[in-house]
């Protein structure tokens, strides 16, 4: 079969590989369409990876059903989330091996979806096998894992209709974020990005005020809205030194900072500027698939406008540098 591989440091080549074997409690999908994540462009930016198949958005259909796996049948139009746990490790031996300290992840160091098939090992429905209804599209299920990520970080600020909100960072992360939080009924939601076609599709999904950062000063603007009391929470999307600053800033007494993008560096800040405003710092990585498949099929929250351009899987490189490059990109996908 085909698969989009990494040869070395931003180097995809689309070469042939064995195809996936079913193991017997796996299955096996059909590739339909799969994202150009946030996290596979830190990894295509270095060389330490080669062979690595990148892939853990994706959408697809059921071709095989290992012998041990129950409720999931072949035809099935699905999207799902790979690991395997380590089995060895403290909470391996609890049994809690969704906690693995040394888990193996679809895309990373288990070849991913940028293929035409895919294999998904302990496969369990409703647990890491999630079935599209079919009100939705493909389009939606390659949506759903990111769109997951934005859930379960706005979730964990635990919002209340008469907040303020600051979303730092429009990527598709941060703009899935303004939607949830659109509806959650937050009262008021403060963006800041760049590229034209991000702050549109920022506006697009009931931002309140967007600023952008090429051209205006985020933190003052801000501000000056809150009366200079700042925001209740900052979503922090970017993963970058400057927005982290920012947020501390951003954040008024007693405030929340949900650190959501990946940081390429390491940070480096004044704990003092955090304890004298009792401020509290929230990691957040996870996600909640069940939630993010109803809020799509309730219609508040809408794929359409994210989806900036799909390449067929021949096109992988061109992909990757669309993600990085254009402008007009916001979420690129690749159908095999």
């Amino acid at each position: 079969m085909k698969a989009a591989v990494l040869c070395g440091k931003k180097d995809i080549r689309v070469q042939n590989v064995p195809k996936p074997v079913c193991e017997t409690h796996g299955v096996i999908i059909k590739v339909k369409l799969c994202g150009v994540c946030g996290s596979d462009l830190h990894v295509y930016r270095k060389d330490e990876s080669k062979g690595t198949i990148f892939g853990h958005e994706f959408s697809g259909d059921i071709v095989e059903v290992g012998s041990g796996v129950q409720g999931i049948k072949t035809g099935m139009r699905v999207t799902a989330v790979g690991f395997s746990p380590c089995g060895k490790c403290y909470w391996c031996r609890e049994g809690k091996s969704h906690r693995c300290s040394d888990m193996a992840l679809l895309g990373y160091q288990l070849p991913g979806a940028m293929a035409e098939y895919v294999h998904v090992p302990f496969a369990a429905l409703g647990r890491n096998v999630f079935p599209l209804p079919e009100e939705l599209s493909y389009e939606d299920g390659a949506s759903v894992e990111p769109l997951s990520v934005s859930y379960f970080s706005v979730n964990r600020a635990q919002p209340k209709e008469n907040e303020i909100f600051a979303v730092l960072g429009l990527g598709v992360i941060g703009l899935y974020c303004i939607q949830v939080l659109k509806a959650t009924g937050v009262n008021k939601i403060l963006v800041s990005g760049r590229r034209s076609s991000r702050l549109a599709a920022a506006k697009t999904c009931g931002a309140d005020l967007v600023i952008d950062t090429a051209k205006e000063d985020a933190a003052k603007i801000i501000m000056e809205t809150t009366s200079n009391l700042g925001v209740n929470t900052v979503i922090e999307c970017a993963g970058k030194q400057e927005t982290f600053d920012q947020s501390i800033t951003l954040a008024r007494g007693g405030g929340k900072i949900m650190l959501v993008g990946v940081y390429e560096e390491p940070l480096t800040w004044d704990p003092i500027s955090v304890l004298s405003k009792n401020l509290t710092l929230i990691g957040c990585l996870g996600g909640n698939f069940p939630a993010a498949i109803e809020l799509l099929k309730s219609g508040k929250v809408r794929t359409k406008e994210m989806i900036s351009h799909v390449f067929s899987l021949d096109e992988a490189a061109q992909a990757f540098q669309a993600q990085i490059n254009e402008l007009s990109a916001i979420k690129v996908m690749i159908k095999p």
